[in-house]
């Protein structure tokens, strides 16, 4: 009779979980917890939440906390401030993350009062965010002070916190100071001058992260304004546009420097317009920057580019040229293999915009369609006799033919969700509008359940980098089946949050839809965890699909159902439609393939 020691029982895995689950189903102190971590271990999060949840009940505070960022990172916000506040009111992690949580979700108070109650209890981490948003709204010397009991207990983040601050304010008494001496000496120039600084993009991580400074920079602009400095009105009029609400004051500003005589405020007003989808508007002041300043690079850049996008192609050409940047004229004889470029960035982009025109030229898949032309006439009659749907019938035809300030002012006159959508795309995908300023025009579409909405505005925010509003929007339409959302759940539930159980779901809902990528992706999570079965046809899908590693994992489903002799002839297909890739699997490939060298 062999003796087993209590070491090898130990590191029977199969073994080990029985025990802790016969434990746990007992009730026995910390089983809950200690199963439930050696489930989150393997990957088998659904059967683990369970007994999360008994460990929480139980009165476990990281329990709590665990349950909270897995629901979390499956973008389960209620469920996740659900279980935060089960556990927060006494312990400083759960504390932390629920305020964490509610600041992410723009409830600044209501993170405020939980990183002071945190704080309370002993956490360091709610000490130092707390702080920092108490700098953010420039309460600068409780914040200063708190961060330095922070720093004294060990936190690295409070130290650098701390001294980033200190060098912010220090940089600001110079600026202030500077503006003080140009104040005194009556100089728009130096006035300008003395705030230079402010605008370098590095301090761009400084305004997002202490709203406060914004506040300061707008006085200090101010400041150099009333000097006389037509300069600042515009950069003053840069800061307030970060508030959505003060978009028109913004704009009334940049005007006031145009009219004072600041060429490049005609520029500014320009993009503004650009990005707000006010194509006509936009054109006439980047028109307007050109014959103020002479020949105005930039403003030229962007009409050429705006041409473009309106197939204005001869039109397009002349601003682009009408930069004269060196490397505009000689487009047509550059050769990528000479060695890199003599062109600067701005160049660069000149001569890549001259060669899309070209493209454009050879490819009559990209210029208005004839056809389309043909029945504009009638489109339009129709449209000035008729009501929404004939108003989008013609704004439709206008957008195709790419006379697409036209198709705006026809969308906007139709106003029904199909044709605020189609708005929103034309000039987000095709005009140059910035995303976030045309989520208006998709959310009433979305709000009727179209997923393709939806998934839009989930893309925008993503984007944007703004992945909570991203997650909500993307979970609207994949559950509206919207295949694409439900593959991007998919991906950032594996590759953030180490959940596989709830990204396969999400690339099987993904693969109904008809992807090849989460078909195979599913497939592959399936056989990991051993449901070859289940697994066999999402591989076969994604084998038709071409996807170079399907063949791979079609044989190591066929193999765990086995039927080795179809799975050695997926694994040839793979060796020889994907040799290179093959190799990458290593010694298991090779001896599934029964080839010992």
């Amino acid at each position: 009779m062999v003796e087993h020691s209590s070491q090898d029982a130990a590191v029977d895995p199969e073994a080990e979980a029985a025990r802790l689950r016969a434990a746990a189903a007992a009730g026995k102190p910390g089983a809950y917890r200690a199963y439930a971590e050696l489930l989150t271990g393997r990957g088998r999060l659904d059967e683990a939440l369970p007994w999360w949840a008994r460990a929480a009940d139980a009165g476990d505070a990281d329990a709590s906390r665990t349950l909270a960022i897995c629901h979390k990172d499956r973008g389960e916000f209620a469920e996740a401030e659900r279980w935060y506040r089960t556990a927060a009111d006494r312990d400083g992690g759960c504390a932390f993350g629920l305020a964490r949580l509610l600041q992410e979700a723009g409830d600044t108070a209501g993170a405020e009062r939980w990183y002071e109650h945190g704080a309370a209890l002993g956490s360091i981490e709610c000490k130092t965010n707390g702080a920092v948003l108490l700098a953010a709204r420039g309460e600068w010397d409780t914040a200063l002070a708190r961060l330095a009991e922070a720093s004294a207990e060990g936190d690295d983040v409070a130290a650098h916190s701390r001294r980033a601050i200190q060098n912010m304010l220090r940089d600001l008494d110079g600026w202030r100071a500077a503006l003080a001496r140009a104040e005194a000496e009556g100089d728009p120039e130096e006035a300008y001058e003395a705030l230079r600084e402010l605008l370098d993009p590095e301090r761009r991580a400084m305004f997002e992260r202490y709203p406060r400074m914004v506040a300061e920079a707008e006085a200090l602009y101010a400041g150099a304004a009333a000097v006389g400095s037509a300069k600042a009105l515009v950069d003053q009029a840069l800061f307030i546009a970060r508030d959505d609400g003060r978009w028109a004051e913004a704009r009334a500003l940049v005007e006031r420097a145009h009219e004072r005589g600041y060429d490049g405020a005609a520029y500014v007003l320009g993009v503004w317009a650009e990005e707000n989808g006010e194509l006509r508007t936009a054109e006439e002041w980047y028109r307007t920057a050109d014959e103020a300043d002479g020949g105005h690079m930039w403003a030229c850049f962007n009409l050429g580019v705006l041409c473009v996008r309106q197939r204005r192609l001869e039109e397009a050409e002349r601003w682009l040229r009408a930069t004269g940047a060196d490397g505009a004229a000689g487009v047509a004889g550059a050769d990528e293999e000479d060695g890199p470029s003599p062109f600067d960035e701005g160049e660069e982009r000149i001569v890549q915009a001259l060669r899309d025109i070209a493209a454009i030229r050879a490819d009559p898949e990209r210029m208005p369609p004839p056809e389309w032309e043909e029945r504009l006439p009638g489109l339009r009659a129709r449209a000035e006799e008729g009501g929404p749907d004939a108003w989008f019938a013609y704004a439709d035809a206008l957008d195709r033919l790419y006379r697409l300030p036209e198709a705006a002012e026809w969308y906007r006159k139709a106003g029904t969700p199909r044709a605020l959508l189609a708005l929103g795309r034309m000039l987000y995908e095709g005009g140059g509008a910035k995303g976030l300023r045309m989520v208006p025009c998709y959310e009433p579409a979305a709000a009727e359940g179209d997923a393709g909405a939806a998934y839009d505005i989930g893309r925008i925010h993503d984007e944007a980098g703004d992945r909570r509003t991203a997650q909500i929007w993307f979970r609207r339409a994949a559950d509206l089946g919207h295949g694409r959302a439900a593959w991007w759940l998919g991906w950032t539930s594996e590759e953030r949050g180490g959940d596989p159980q709830h990204a396969e779901r999400w690339y099987v809902r993904a693969a109904r839809s008809g992807l090849v990528p989460p078909a195979f992706l599913a497939g592959r999570s399936m056989v990991r965890r051993g449901a070859c079965a289940e697994a066999e046809p999402l591989l076969r899908v994604a084998c038709e699909g071409a996807h170079e590693e399907a063949p791979y994992w079609l044989a190591e489903a066929l193999r765990g159902l086995g039927r080795a002799e179809e799975a050695e002839r997926w694994l040839r297909v793979a060796a020889d439609a994907y040799p290179d890739l093959l190799h990458r699997y290593g010694e298991m490939a090779r001896l599934a393939l029964r080839d010992p060298g």
